[in-house]
């Protein structure tokens, strides 16, 4: 629940302490989950019904077998929205891979799209280009799971 900026400084100490600055693990590590992710699993988690656990539990199984063969199965739809949602706030993020990575052959696209533009002028045409091109990934993405990902929103938070 913490803002992203105030967790900033002592991140990138944390990261260069590794030897991670100007790395691909340096700009993914730090960025695979968030207190969103959290709370939208907790919710989903809470609406399957423990009915369904007890019956397994009655027919022998174990925890993990539970876990893997009927709560997994489940959440399918949440993990997919969750990954889409997640995908989609690290693939438009500026600020963390201009931070942690200085050289250009390491920056997002966003980062790139920056960087694009002159101090003094703006070409547009590429410009808008560039945007659309870089917007693409998550529109195919949206689309192959477009399906679960109504499915996954619909049901999350219903007790």
């Amino acid at each position: 629940m913490v803002p992203f900026q105030v967790t900033l400084i002592p991140l990138y100490d944390l990261l260069a302490g590794l030897g991670w600055i100007n790395t691909f693990q340096g700009l993914i590590v730090p960025r695979l989950t968030n207190a969103f992710g959290i709370f939208f699993l907790r919710q989903f988690l809470l609406s399957i019904p423990r009915d369904l656990e007890d019956a397994a539990r009655v027919d022998g199984a174990s925890e993990w077998r539970i876990y893997w063969r009927i709560v997994m199965p489940l959440a399918v739809p949440a993990l997919l929205t969750l990954g889409l949602f997640h995908f989609m706030y690290n693939w438009n993020d500026l600020l963390w891979p201009l931070i942690i990575s200085q050289d250009t052959s390491r920056q997002t696209l966003p980062a790139g799209l920056a960087l694009f533009m002159g101090q003094h002028v703006v070409e547009y045409g590429p410009l808008m280009a560039a945007s659309v091109l870089t917007l693409l990934p998550v529109v195919v993405f949206f689309i192959i799971i477009q399906r679960r990902f109504v499915a996954g929103v619909a049901t999350t938070g219903i007790r």
